[in-house]
């Protein structure tokens, strides 16, 4: 069960900062990539991994605007220190929707 009240998203719009523009679609490109590992690591049931891609992705995703993935690593974190598998890997499922759905707004008001 996933806490704080979180609910996983399929799609959302996301406001980014206008000087960022050229580095977003690596950093997308980077989530589907950490997703990949994701998936491997669940496979191999090395969860340890999982964690550390959740640590990251709660430091450095609210920083390029993506407040939602940064809330989708600290559920990794969370999901893995309670051992809840079966919902780590439904919120796990959910993610290329969203990745896929997401609508990028650049904006100069920062």
């Amino acid at each position: 069960m996933y806490a704080n009240n979180f609910t996983p998203k399929l799609a959302e719009t996301v406001s980014v900062e206008k000087m960022l523009v050229d580095l977003v679609p690596g950093f997308l490109k980077n989530k589907m990539d950490d997703l990949q590992t994701i998936n491997n690591m669940i496979q191999q049931k090395d969860y340890s991994k999982i964690q550390k891609i959740g640590h990251n992705w709660k430091g450095a995703c609210p920083s390029y605007g993506f407040h939602y993935l940064g809330e989708v690593g600290k559920q990794f974190e969370l999901l893995v220190q309670n051992q809840d598998y079966k919902s780590l890997e439904d919120l796990v499922q959910t993610l290329p929707a969203y990745l896929k759905n997401v609508t990028i707004e650049y904006s100069t008001d920062y």
